[in-house]
């Protein structure tokens, strides 16, 4: 449950969220969302498109203001994180003067996490008696909001897209239709930028939304 719920990806985002700014960051603060609501028709869009869904626990300074979610993001071949499968874990890290930098590797499995501990054990031992104090402070990092933050959306619809494209443009403007030959009766679009709040209002005047994800394609 703490993986497929996203709570394992969470804290880790805390974490590391907290190492990268110097402030304390609760978890519990963070929007999370899981993979049980991910179906094979999504998977099936997915591959149709030589895309691929993965769990991403995402931080982003912007503006001086941090911003942090958890979720199933939609990935194609051409993004870092598309290869990172099964028990590895990687981590996309983006700076002004750095540019891309990943750091991939286990994340599961007996040897690892043996691996780990044993290192937790060594650095207890080499520090008896002292306590090591945490490369952060009390101080609470104030998060932004996750209503004013942008993203493009996958979002699958019932109906035909010939029948339904300009209804939808209307509502978001330009967007990117996908439709699978196997799957007749709905298909999808991925809409540009705009905001969570945006996104909701407009979804609310949309009928026949069977499900929606964030994508970076």
């Amino acid at each position: 449950e703490a993986d497929i719920e996203g709570y394992d990806t969470c804290r880790k985002i805390a974490i590391l969220t907290a190492v990268a700014t110097g402030k304390e960051v609760n978890y519990e603060e963070i929007p999370t969302q899981g993979i049980t609501k991910i179906t094979s028709m999504d998977s099936s869009y997915a591959a149709h498109m030589g895309a691929a869904i993965k769990l991403f626990g995402t931080s982003v300074n912007k503006d001086g203001k941090i911003y942090l979610e958890v979720a199933p993001v939609l990935v194609d071949a051409k993004d870092p994180l598309y290869a990172v499968t099964d028990v590895f874990n990687g981590i996309l890290v983006v700076g002004n003067m750095l540019g891309a930098s990943m750091f991939y590797g286990s994340g599961a499995g007996k040897l690892p996490t043996a691996s780990a501990v044993v290192a937790d054990v060594v650095d207890c031992a080499k520090n008896k008696g002292r306590n090591i104090m945490m490369s952060w402070s009390e101080e609470k990092l104030d998060l932004l909001q996750i209503d004013d933050v942008k993203s493009r959306f996958f979002v699958r619809v019932s109906g035909h897209a010939a029948e339904r494209q300009s209804e939808i443009e209307e509502l978001f403007g330009k967007v990117e239709i996908v439709a699978v030959p196997s799957l007749s009766e709905e298909f999808a679009f991925i809409t540009g930028e705009i905001t969570e709040q945006e996104y909701r209002e407009k979804a609310e005047k949309l009928d026949g939304i069977q499900s929606r994800i964030r994508a970076r394609i």
